[in-house]
């Protein structure tokens, strides 16, 4: 009767080894399964991760005069995608209204500012300028004065790369004086 007991034990032990490995090694399977499913989502988010289309550089924004709240900010786009685009208008939370302006002289040699209906093109490859006396964004009533040294966050909307955030430095530059934006 030992030797059956002994037999039954031996019988039994093998049997609950047997479903421990199969646990473990069910368990291995699992883990090996989301540790392939989370490297195919890294690398699928790297494939699909385009670089970026639209470079915005040089940028800076004028500091306001006294306590005003009106103000232009300039910069240059370089168009790096594989299709023609428009800067087609820009936001900022901390001014009531921002406008693509163009500055033109008159026939009576004014300086005009005007918005720009339908927005700047920018070919592929190409690039825009805003700058003193030329293109520029408006900056119209700000929440508050602007300091040279400080920053202003603005977003751009281009009509195929959509919305590119840029934070611009406030500083005075060369080229140009406060009155012709």
């Amino acid at each position: 009767m030992r030797q059956r007991t002994d037999a039954v034990r031996t019988v039994y032990s093998e049997d609950i080894k047997t479903r421990l490995s199969r646990l473990r090694l069910f368990e291995i399977g699992v883990a090996v399964v989301l540790t392939l499913v989370a490297l195919l989502f890294v690398v699928l988010t790297v494939w699909a991760a385009e670089p970026a289309k639209i470079e915005v550089s040089d940028g800076w924004v004028r500091p306001t005069i006294g306590q005003g709240r009106t103000t232009a900010a300039y910069f240059t786009v370089t168009n790096k995608g594989d299709q023609d685009d428009v800067l087609v208008t820009a936001r900022s939370a901390k001014a009531k209204a921002v406008e693509l302006h163009q500055t033109s002289m008159t026939a009576d040699g004014v300086m005009q500012m005007r918005p720009v209906e339908g927005g700047l093109p920018i070919p592929v490859g190409g690039t825009l300028q805003l700058a003193p006396g030329g293109m520029h964004v408006m900056i119209m009533g700000l929440d508050e004065a602007l300091a040279a040294g400080g920053e202003f966050a603005l977003t751009l909307e281009f009509s195929k790369a959509g919305p590119v955030e840029v934070v611009l430095p406030v500083g005075a530059r060369a080229g140009g004086d406060h009155a012709h934006h």
